[in-house]
């Protein structure tokens, strides 16, 4: 990845986690530790791990078994993405969302509903 594509990558991060810091009114920030160590790019919001991409090119597939395999275990995976001059888009497990629902079907979803289904859980 070149250094004009990290830079993106990190703006959309640092614009993200702004967005959340307002939608849940608490101080949302950067895992710093990731890029040596790997991980998610947000471990702030108790009990979710949270994946960003901000990228032309979609590779939600990717992206998603990329948010699963750094969950804890016990997190909840969220894989927020975007492309420029687009909003912002949530994918979330459909058993995160209902509890009585036990299967691994994913849901798509606005920021501010994201925010919403985070807030009920925190």
């Amino acid at each position: 990845m070149g250094k004009a594509q990290r830079d993106k990558g990190q703006r959309g991060e640092r614009e993200l986690l702004g967005l959340l810091s307002g939608e849940l009114g608490t101080c949302v920030k950067r895992n710093l530790s990731q890029t040596r160590g790997g991980g998610a790019d947000c471990i702030d919001v108790k009990g979710y791990s949270i994946e960003i991409k901000f990228q032309e090119t979609l590779n939600i597939n990717a992206w998603w078994s990329q948010a699963l395999s750094q969950c804890q275990g016990k997190e909840k995976p969220v894989l927020f993405y975007r492309k420029s001059r687009q909003p912002w888009t949530a994918v979330m497990l459909l058993s995160d969302v209902n509890s009585d629902y036990t299967g691994s079907d994913t849901i798509f979803c606005s920021l501010p509903t994201a925010c919403m289904i985070i807030r009920e859980n925190l």
